[in-house]
C-alpha cells in the first residue's frame, strides 16, 4: 500500500504540474488548450532522438523545451491572428484539431505503442530518503517541488508585478488592452511560448514512468483537463491539490488488485462526476432564483 500512495505521489506533481499548464493557458489567454500535451510530447521526443545520437542529456533538453516553445508559439501565433475574436469555444475546437494533427505526425515520426517506445532519460530516479522499507525516489520530489514553485512563483507574477497586471488584462480584455498599449499579441505568444516549454519538461519528466511512447504521452491531456477541472480553470492552488489528490487515488487504485485495471479511467471519472456536480449547481441555483 505504502508502495502505491508513493508512486501516486510521482503521477500527482506531475498530474499537478499538467492541471497548472491548464489553468495557465486559460487564465492567461482564454483558450483551453487541448494540444498541450501533444506539444510537449513533440518537444520531448525531439529530446530524446538528439540523446540517442550521442548528444548530452542536458544540452538536449534545452533544445527539446525550445521545440516545444516554438511548436506552441506557432499556434498562439495562429490563434491570435486569425481567432483573437472568436469565443472560446471556437478557439478550443482550433486546439483540438492541431491535437489530432500532431498525434498523427508525432505516431508517423516516432511510432506507435509497440514499435515507438523509447527510453528517456531518467535523472531523478535516484533515491532521495526512505520511509520504512520503501525508496522515495527523487522524482517525487522534484514534481512536487516543480509545482508547487509554479503555483506560488505565477500567483506572486499575477498579483505583484506589473507584468501580472498586463497579463490578467490579456485574457480578460484582449481588445481592450491593446488600445490602452498593451503590446496583446507579442505578450500572448510569449504565454504560449512559456507554456509549450514547461509542458516539454513535464513530459520529459513523467515518460520513463509511461514507457516512452508518443500515444500514451499525447493522451496525458485526459488527466490535465480532469486535473484543471478540479480547480475549476481558475484557482492554482486548488489545481495542485487536485493533480496530487488523482495521482493518490490512481495509486490506490493500482494497490486494489480487483480494480487496478481499471485505473486509466479515473480521470474519465473525474470529470463526469465534477459535470454532474457542476450541471446539478446550475440547475439549483436557477430553481432557487425562481
Amino acid at each position: 500500500m505504502l508502495n502505491s500512495v508513493i508512486a501516486g505521489l510521482t503521477s500527482g506533481g506531475v498530474y499537478a504540474l499538467l492541471g497548472l499548464c491548464v489553468v495557465l493557458t486559460y487564465r492567461l489567454v482564454a483558450v483551453v488548450n487541448f494540444s498541450m500535451a501533444a506539444v510537449g510530447s513533440m518537444g520531448a521526443f525531439v529530446m530524446v532522438t538528439l540523446t540517442d545520437t550521442g548528444l548530452n542529456a542536458w544540452l538536449a533538453l534545452v533544445v527539446g523545451a525550445v521545440a516545444g516553445a516554438v511548436l506552441a508559439a506557432l499556434l498562439g501565433a495562429v490563434l491570435v491572428r486569425w481567432f483573437g475574436e472568436h469565443d472560446e469555444r471556437t478557439k478550443a475546437a482550433v486546439t483540438v484539431g492541431v491535437y489530432v494533427a500532431l498525434m498523427a505526425v508525432g505516431l508517423r515520426l516516432f511510432g506507435n505503442t509497440t514499435s515507438g517506445a523509447r527510453r528517456f532519460p531518467a535523472p531523478f530516479d535516484a533515491p532521495a530518503f526512505t520511509v520504512g522499507s520503501v525508496v522515495v525516489p527523487q522524482s517525487v520530489l522534484v514534481s512536487l517541488a516543480f509545482a508547487v514553485l509554479i503555483t506560488v512563483g505565477v500567483g506572486l507574477l499575477l498579483s505583484r508585478t506589473r507584468v501580472g497586471l498586463r497579463l490578467q488584462a490579456l485574457s480578460e480584455r484582449p481588445s481592450t488592452a491593446q488600445v490602452v498599449g498593451i503590446p496583446a499579441p507579442r505578450l500572448a505568444v510569449a504565454v504560449w511560448a512559456a507554456i509549450g516549454a514547461i509542458s516539454t519538461l513535464v513530459i520529459v519528466l513523467v515518460a520513463p514512468r509511461l514507457g516512452g511512447d508518443f500515444s500514451t504521452l499525447g493522451k496525458l491531456i485526459n488527466t490535465a483537463l480532469a486535473v484543471a477541472m478540479l480547480g475549476a480553470f481558475r484557482s492554482l492552488p486548488l489545481t495542485l491539490a487536485g493533480g496530487v489528490v488523482l495521482g493518490l487515488l490512481e495509486g490506490l487504485s493500482a494497490s486494489l488488485e480487483a480494480i487496478q485495471q481499471y485505473r486509466g479511467i479515473v480521470p474519465f471519472l473525474v470529470i463526469l462526476v465534477l459535470l454532474w456536480w457542476r450541471s446539478r449547481g446550475e440547475v439549483w441555483d436557477t430553481a432557487h432564483s425562481r
